[in-house]
């Protein structure tokens, strides 16, 4: 009786605590993803500071200059960019003008209207769907931009949480991890083994993959801007996202548009476009993705795939980072635990 209270007790008392800590969530996983990220530099910096307090707030201003204030100055521009962009297609549709007119022509637009026409969508209802999607994208961007300028008071202060948990968890951080390994109810060497597992399979998949795409993200949105292409940096960063993504990856963004400038016969901006995307662009991949990996074990594609897009899905921009990095943890307690199996397991389930 007594061990039905006490199990129902904590279950009352985790509850209250997830109540307490559930407005904070989001700019906690930040935190936890920010020190995670910088745990190599801060190691740096706690050897050179004795003090931990001192090295602790000097990665924290560190993460603020090189990631925080730089990030929210791209985020800015990229939601402003994307309304100009949106804009400017739902005018174009609305004037009766595909946007990239020139380059559609290269597509066989009969045979699809044909095939449509045999399901009984005719060329007026397409039309009139895109047209349709086309304004609920420009609303929404703009409603967006709109709800972050009214909510900039709360943006601002998950911001403040999320630099006031990392300070904390760089200074504290040995003592919690310490504390997790002892509250983990697993032998010794199976904790061991899932926590070295977490570790290099978090840092494959999730932050080298992050580094990379932030490369070809920036390179190809300075890439665009030399050119004189509008919008670059909502370009860079759709390349960068598209880059997070096995199989697909930035040329699917200018590949398009060095084949624009071949249909408007623009030859020279359509060489440099597509001699950089493949020299410099898709080459960044090929060499940083190698010395970031270096041995350690990458997530399987499609779990890559799966979890960047069902994690921004679920968590929003968050997801990106948290989706992969919870199937990540999932991937190492599955390997973790059946790399503990006898290796007669198997042939016994044959039988």
């Amino acid at each position: 009786m007594e061990r039905v209270l006490f199990i129902g007790l904590l279950g009352l008392l985790i509850y209250l605590v997830y109540l307490v800590f559930a407005p904070f969530l989001v700019p906690l996983a930040w935190a936890a993803v920010f020190t995670i990220m910088f745990a190599p530099l801060h190691r740096r910096i706690r050897s050179r500071l004795k003090h931990p307090s001192r090295a602790a707030l000097v990665s924290t201003l560190l993460l603020t200059a090189l990631i925080v204030t730089p990030g929210l100055v791209v985020l800015g521009a990229f939601a402003n960019q994307a309304v100009e962009v949106a804009q400017w297609v739902r005018a174009e549709w609305g004037q009766g003008r595909m946007p990239l007119g020139e380059l559609f022509r290269l597509i066989p637009l009969e045979r699809i209207l044909d095939w449509f026409a045999e399901h009984n969508i005719s060329e007026a209802d397409l039309r009139s769907f895109v047209t349709e999607k086309v304004e609920g994208l420009a609303g929404f961007m703009a409603g967006q931009v709109g709800r972050l300028a009214r909510n900039l008071v709360f943006l601002l202060f998950d911001l403040f949480v999320t630099l006031f948990a990392t300070f904390y968890l760089f200074r504290d951080g040995a003592a919690l991890l310490e504390r997790l390994r002892r509250s983990l109810p697993l032998e010794e060497r199976v904790r061991e083994s899932l926590l070295s597992i977490a570790h290099n399979v978090l840092y494959a998949s999730v932050f080298s993959g992050m580094v990379v795409a932030a490369v070809q993200g920036i390179l190809g949105g300075l890439l665009f801007w030399v050119l004189g292409i509008g919008a670059p940096v909502l370009w860079g960063m759709v390349m960068a996202f598209l880059s997070l993504l096995p199989v697909v990856g930035p040329w699917m963004i200018w590949v398009p548009a060095a084949l624009y400038f071949l249909v408007q016969g623009e030859y020279a901006r359509a060489v440099i476009l597509l001699g950089a995307g493949v020299l410099v662009i898709s080459m960044a991949d090929n060499v940083l993705r190698p010395l970031l990996l270096s041995g350690r074990t990458q997530m399987n594609g499609l779990l890559v795939f799966v979890s960047i897009l069902g994690g921004v899905t679920a968590f929003g921009l968050l997801g990106v980072v948290l989706g992969p990095i919870l199937v990540a943890l999932a991937d190492a307690v599955v390997e973790a635990y059946t790399a503990d199996q006898p290796a007669t397991a198997g042939a016994g389930a044959t039988l």
